[in-house]
């Protein structure tokens, strides 16, 4: 945790009570350690929908749907193009969509999604959530995609908060060292502005600079 135990309770409990879907979701999620994004997270990204109103949203990693669902009630006009390598999360996120009434608003993308998208795109808001030793690969791939104002968000980027420790285990080691230079790579990025939040497990909040003329 990178934040400690205490807080991260009383935080949770000033989030609003959620629908019988994303509770039924958060429980399933408990007890099969399926990873999904922690709750003053994905309150934090609602509130920032809301305020920046996108259209089009891509997200990278979606699991069960948790945080999809999210995302499209923040952003009631808004089309959701999610990528999903796991099809056992691919089944079980279409059937939640479909409880949610989301279908037409979601486009599920079975794919590795270090394998980019074809074609043309444009996206005013990018979620990355998937494999964090792989973030630079998907930022190659996607960032291209994001408009000019555009929102990129990341979540994990402290990863427990081994990104700031001497000591990593061995095998998280590897990633961690991606994770890091990832990092630092936002960081000094001229084309994007970057805050990194110490909330849930790390949050890069990145606009995308306007050229200027």
């Amino acid at each position: 945790m990178i934040t400690s135990d205490p807080i991260v309770r009383y935080m949770e409990s000033l989030v609003a009570p959620r629908n019988q879907l994303l509770t039924r979701m958060e429980r399933e999620a408990e007890a099969e350690h399926i990873p999904i994004i922690q709750l003053p997270s994905i309150q934090l990204l609602h509130v920032l929908l809301k305020m920046h109103k996108p259209k089009r949203i891509l997200e990278v990693g979606m699991a069960i749907g948790y945080s999809t669902i999210w995302l499209a009630q923040a952003a009631p006009d808004a089309h959701i193009t999610s990528i999903e390598i796991s099809e056992e999360m691919v089944g079980r996120a279409r059937r939640n969509f479909t409880e949610a009434g989301l279908d037409d608003r979601i486009t599920v993308l079975h794919q590795d999604a270090r394998e980019g998208l074809s074609g043309e795109h444009a996206f005013d808001c990018i979620f990355l959530d998937a494999a964090k030793g792989q973030y630079q690969v998907f930022f190659d791939k996607f960032a291209p995609y994001l408009v000019e104002g555009g929102l990129l968000i990341c979540d994990n980027v402290f990863f427990r908060g081994m990104v700031a420790e001497e000591e990593v285990p061995k095998n998280k080691r590897g990633m961690i060292k991606k994770l890091r230079a990832f990092n630092q790579f936002l960081a000094e990025h001229p084309a994007f502005e970057t805050s990194f939040i110490s909330i849930g497990d790390g949050l890069a909040l990145c606009i995308k600079r306007r050229e200027i003329m």
